[in-house]
C-alpha cells in the first residue's frame, strides 16, 4: 500500500544510473546509429509498425503547436517508464464479476504501477466503485487511485467516502470536480460543483486537512483546454493559474485528458513547466474501439485529431478489427515519441520533462491495451510456438515471439464492446493457442504478487500450495495479526495464526453452469474425460480449471507439452515449478528480489492421482533418496515417503547483496493438509454439482474425489537435475516414466 507519487520517485530514482547511461551512449552515437549498438538492456527492441494504409508513409500533421516531434524508430526509449490503467464499475453483479476478475488477470500479466476506478455522477457509483477498488488493493494486490468528484456532495459526505477509502487500503485519491451540472453537456466558465465544494481545489484542501499527507493526490490536466477556463491564450493563462493553485494546495500528479495527437501533450508540458509546475505528468491514453466512437468521442471531449490519423482510419473505417489494429499503432506511436522526445530533451537542454510513464483509458477492455503495450516492448508475449530458455544463466537467452493474439476475448464487462471482446470463452468455443504475458519491466519483489495492504507490507514468505490461488490464501489470512516475515514459523506454535475455513467457499467466476460445463465437460463418462480437461488447461485451451485460477504461468511454458503428456497420462497436475541453479534475479521468467542477485528453486509438482498411482510414485520416490513424497486422500490417509519429523522446506530462495538470504516459497506438510481439504472440496462445488445426482457424470467425479490421492513431490537436488535446454528436469522425466508405464 503505497502513494502513487512516491512510487514514482522510487522509480525514478532506481532508473537513474540507467538514464544517465543512456544518455551518454546517445552523446557517442553518430547519427542514425543502428539500435543494436545500444547496450542490449537500455535499447529500444520492438520496430515501429507500419501504418496499414496505402501510402509508404503516414500523411505529416498539420496541427499547429509549439512542438513539432516525429517518430524515430531507432531512438531509445527512456529506462524505467511505467504505465497505469483505468475501469469504471458495471452497472450489474454479473458485469462486476466479471470486471473484477479482468483486473486480477491484468495485474498479475500487465504489472501496471497502479489502476484507477471512476466515479459516477453524484456518488451514483459509491458501493461498487468502492467494491472495485477494495478487492483490487486487497487481493489483486495493485495500488488504486480512487476517482473522487465533489459534485453534489456535502463535506461530511467526503470526509465519510475518505474514511471507506482508508480502511479498504486504498491511498491515493483523484480530485475532480465531477460531470457538468445536470442539462448541461460541459462545464462552461463560472460553473461551480452544486456541493459544498466547489471545485477541485477546495477538495484538493479538504483531503488535506482531514488526513494531512496519507493520501496522495492527483489532479486532471487538459491538454486542449478545459471548457470552463475560456478560449484563446488568455483561457491557457487562467487554466495554467488554476493548475498551479491545485498543486500548492497539495496534489502531487497530473493526469491528462486523451488526446491523438503527441505534439498537442508535448506542447501542454512545456506550457506547465513554463507556469512553474514541475510534478510528474501522465499523459493519457485511450485506445481507439472503432471508428464512429472515435469521431463521438473526440467530438464530445473536445479532442483534436489531426489529418493524418483520420487518413489512417478511414479506408477501413467499416471494419472494426483493422481500426483497432490501426489504433493501437497509433498509441504505440504516440507513446514512442513522448518518451523518446522525453529523454532527448533532458539530454540535449538538461530540462527535465518528467514524463515517464502513460495512464490508459481501458473502457473495461484488454486486448487494445495489451497490444500497445506489447508494441513498445513493455510485456512479452510468449506463445507454445517461442522457444524456451535455458534455467542457467550460462545458457540463457530465451527468445520470445511476441504475437497479436491475447488469449480471452473481451465481453460481458457493462459498456464495453462486447461484441468484439469477452471476459469468459463462451459455451462451445475454445482458445486459440496457447499464450502468456510477462511484463517485461517487472520488478517482481517475490516469486508471488505481494499484497498491496499496508498491514501486510512485512510478509515475505508464504506456501507455495495456493500459488494458483492466491486470492484463497489471502482471504484465509485475512484476519492474523501478523505475517510470516523471515522464516514460516512454528505452525503447532499457539501464537501462529489458524488458515481460515472461509476460503472453503470462496470461488472465481466460471461463468454459468453451462460456460463451466462447456469449459469442464459436459457429460464426462470416463475418467480419460477429465484427465482431457486438465491437459487442454495446460494447452491453453481451457482458460482455468478450478485449482487453478489463471493461464499457465510463463515458466511452466518451458515443459508445457510435458506436463500436458503428463496430464493425459492420468497425473492431474494443479502445480509445478521447475528447479533453478543461481540465475540472474533480473531473469526474464524466474528473476525476483531486485538487481544483483542470484535465485534458486526446488523442482516441485502437486498432482490428483489414483491409488494405483499413488502406489507407483511412492515407489519411485523410493528409489530417489534426493526426493520428498506427501499425499493425502479425501478422507483423510496420508502417505508420506523420505520425510522426517518437522519437514519445512523451502522451495524457492534468493542471496542479494547486503541482505540476509530470502526463501519466499516454502513447503510446510501441516499447512498442505490444511490445503488439500480446499482442494478436495472444489472437486464438489466446482465440478461436482454441475451434473444430476446419479448420472453418469457425476458419480465419475464423485469417484475421483473420493479416491484420488492429492500428491505433492519435492526434488532437493536442484543442482543437477535440470534438463540441458531448460526444458526437462529429473522430477518430470521421473513422473513421466511412471504415467507411461501405468497406462501400458
Amino acid at each position: 500500500m503505497a502513494r502513487i507519487i512516491d512510487k514514482i520517485r522510487a522509480r525514478r530514482n532506481e532508473f537513474k544510473s540507467e538514464r544517465e547511461a543512456l544518455a551518454a551512449s546517445h552523446h557517442q552515437q553518430q547519427p542514425n546509429i543502428a539500435d543494436d549498438n545500444i547496450p542490449s538492456h537500455l535499447r529500444n527492441r520492438p520496430q515501429r509498425p507500419r501504418p496499414q494504409n496505402n501510402n509508404e508513409n503516414p500523411p505529416t500533421q498539420t496541427t499547429k503547436c509549439a512542438t513539432d516531434t516525429t517518430v524515430n524508430e531507432h531512438a531509445a526509449i527512456q529506462p524505467g517508464w511505467y504505465y497505469s490503467l483505468e475501469f469504471f464499475p458495471p452497472k450489474t453483479e454479473p458485469g462486476l464479476d466479471n470486471l473484477l476478475t479482468r483486473i486480477d488477470r491484468m495485474s498479475r500479466r500487465l504489472d501496471p504501477l497502479f489502476i484507477s476506478v471512476t466515479w459516477g455522477a453524484n456518488g451514483s457509483t459509491l458501493s461498487r466503485t468502492l467494491a472495485v477498488a477494495s478487492h483490487a488493493q486487497r487481493f489483486a494486490c495493485v495500488d488504486v487511485l480512487l476517482h473522487l468528484s465533489c459534485t453534489g456532495l456535502t463535506r461530511e459526505q467526503i470526509s465519510q467516502v475518505l474514511g471507506m477509502a482508508k480502511s479498504s487500503g486504498v491511498r491515493n485519491i483523484l480530485a475532480l470536480r465531477g460531470d457538468p451540472p445536470q442539462g448541461k453537456r460541459a462545464w462552461r466558465e463560472g460553473d461551480v460543483s452544486g456541493g459544498e465544494c466547489s471545485r477541485a481545489i477546495d477538495l484538493v484542501k479538504l483531503i488535506r486537512k482531514l488526513h494531512g499527507d496519507y493520501f496522495g493526490i492527483g489532479v486532471a490536466g487538459h491538454p486542449e483546454g478545459h471548457p470552463s477556463s475560456g478560449k484563446g491564450e488568455d483561457g491557457k493563462i487562467v487554466e495554467m493559474q488554476h493548475l498551479k493553485e491545485k498543486l500548492d494546495a497539495g496534489a502531487e500528479f497530473i493526469i491528462t485528458q486523451f488526446f491523438y495527437d503527441a505534439n498537442v501533450f508535448l506542447d501542454y508540458v512545456k506550457r506547465c513547466r513554463k507556469a512553474g509546475i514541475d510534478c510528474p505528468i501522465i499523459p493519457g491514453i485511450m485506445p481507439i474501439q472503432s471508428y464512429s466512437s472515435m469521431l463521438k468521442m473526440t467530438q464530445f471531449c473536445g479532442i483534436s485529431v489531426p489529418p493524418s490519423v483520420i487518413e489512417r482510419l478511414q479506408t477501413v473505417r467499416h471494419d472494426d478489427e483493422a481500426v483497432k489494429k490501426i489504433g493501437c499503432e497509433i498509441a504505440a506511436e504516440m507513446c514512442r515519441t513522448v518518451l523518446t522526445y522525453s529523454l532527448s530533451r533532458e539530454e540535449d537542454t538538461g530540462e527535465d520533462m518528467h514524463v515517464d510513464g502513460f495512464h490508459f483509458y481501458t473502457l473495461n477492455l484488454e486486448r487494445s491495451t495489451t497490444r500497445i503495450l506489447a508494441n513498445l516492448g513493455a510485456i512479452d508475449v510468449l506463445s507454445d510456438s517461442g522457444s524456451a530458455g535455458s534455467l542457467r544463466e550460462k545458457r540463457h537467452g530465451n527468445k520470445k515471439k511476441v504475437v497479436d493474439f491475447v488469449p480471452e476475448c473481451e465481453h460481458g464487462v457493462d459498456g464495453a464492446n462486447d461484441k468484439q471482446d469477452c471476459n469468459e470463452i463462451p459455451a462451445g468455443r475454445e482458445r486459440q493457442g496457447s499464450i502468456s504475458e510477462r511484463a517485461r519491466s517487472t520488478r517482481r519483489v517475490f516469486p508471488w504478487k505481494p499484497s498491496a495492504m499496508e498491514n501486510r507490507s512485512r510478509e515475505d514468505v508464504r506456501p507455495i500450495n495456493w500459488s494458483n490461488r492466491p486470492k484463497s490464501y489471502v482471504m484465509r489470512t485475512d484476519d492474523w495479526d501478523e505475517y510470516p516475515n523471515g522464516r514460516w514459523g512454528d505452525s503447532t506454535s499457539p501464537a501462529f495464526g489458524e488458515l481460515s475455513e472461509l476460503s472453503h467457499f470462496y470461488s472465481f467466476t466460471l461463468g454459468c453452469d453451462d460456460d463451466r460445463r462447456a469449459m469442464l465437460g459436459n457429460c464426462p463418462v470416463a475418467e480419460t474425460d477429465v484427465y482431457e480437461v486438465f491437459a487442454r488447461y495446460v494447452e491453453g485451451t481451457v482458460p482455468h480449471i478450478p485449482w487453478c485460477e489463471t493461464p499457465l504461468q510463463p515458466e511452466s511454458f518451458l515443459v508445457q507439452p510435458q506436463l500436458a503428456r503428463l496430464n493425459r497420462y492420468g497425473l492431474l497436475t494443479v502445480n509445478s515449478q521447475p528447479p533453478v541453479d543461481g540465475v540472474s534475479s533480473n531473469h526474464p521468467v524466474f528473476g525476483w528480489g531486485g538487481k544483483g542477485g542470484r535465485v534458486y528453486q526446488k523442482a516441485y509438482v502437486e498432482c490428483f492421482v489414483s491409488p494405483d498411482k499413488a502406489n507407483r510414485l511412492t515407489r519411485m520416490v523410493t528409489n530417489h533418496p534426493n526426493m520428498n513424497l506427501y499425499a493425502v486422500n479425501y478422507a483423510g490417509q496420508e502417505l508420506r515417503v523420505g520425510v522426517e519429523s518437522g519437514g519445512v522446506t523451502a522451495l524457492t530462495w534468493g542471496v542479494f547483496p547486503n541482505r540476509e538470504i530470502l526463501q519466499p516459497t516454502i513447503f510446510d506438510p501441516d499447512t498442505f493438509l490444511v490445503w488439500a481439504e480446499e482442494a478436495f472440496s472444489l472437486w464438489t462445488t466446482m465440478w461436482l454439482n454441475l451434473y444430476d445426482f446419479e448420472s453418469d457424470s457425476y458419480e465419475l467425479i464423485e469417484k475421483i474425489r473420493d479416491t484420488y490421492y492429492l500428491v505433492a513431490i519435492i526434488d532437493n537436488d536442484f543442482f543437477t537435475s535440470g534438463g540441458k535446454d531448460g526444458s526437462s528436469f529429473g522430477l518430470l522425466d521421473s513422473l513421466l516414466q511412471v504415467g507411461k508405464e501405468s497406462a501400458s
